[in-house]
């Protein structure tokens, strides 16, 4: 293992790179969206064409983030007509949202920018780095949810 101070300057280096390639994906998207619409509206819509009406704490659960997180993005999914919210059949308490034509017509759309901007991200890399990044995430991930 390598000594501490080393240790901590290669985390803060980890850390500064991880949150500069969140930024520039961010910069990036934003800068080819024409649509105003994050990349977690185009998870949702994604998840809604893919699997049908969803509620909004099952999507919260897929995406990782909090019901109301879902609710604040569902809403401005809904007022721009990509979306809507549906009551259950078996029960009326139960809203369901779900992908309008728009909304898929949209998704068409964003996930060709979304392809375009992946291809920049892994330019470069061959299967081998690819299959490491995938190693090196799992292990962060294994590390993050054990207790």
């Amino acid at each position: 293992m390598v000594n501490e101070a080393v240790s901590q300057e290669l985390i803060r280096q980890l850390d500064d790179r991880f949150r500069l390639v969140r930024k520039l994906i961010n910069s990036e998207w934003n800068r080819d969206n024409e649509h105003g619409l994050g990349l977690t509206h185009v998870r949702i819509l994604s998840l809604l064409s893919s699997e049908g009406p969803q509620k909004a704490s099952v999507l919260a659960d897929r995406l990782q983030i909090t019901s109301g997180a879902v609710t604040g993005l569902a809403d401005r999914l809904v007022e721009l007509g990509y979306i809507s919210r549906e009551r259950g059949e078996q029960d009326r308490r139960v809203v369901l949202l779900d992908i309008e034509a728009n909304g898929k017509q949209l998704l068409e759309q964003v996930s060709k920018t979304k392809q375009k901007l992946m291809y920049k991200l892994y330019e470069g890399m061959d299967g081998t780095d690819m299959e490491q990044m995938l190693r090196y995430f799992d292990r962060m991930i294994a590390n993050l949810q054990s207790e």
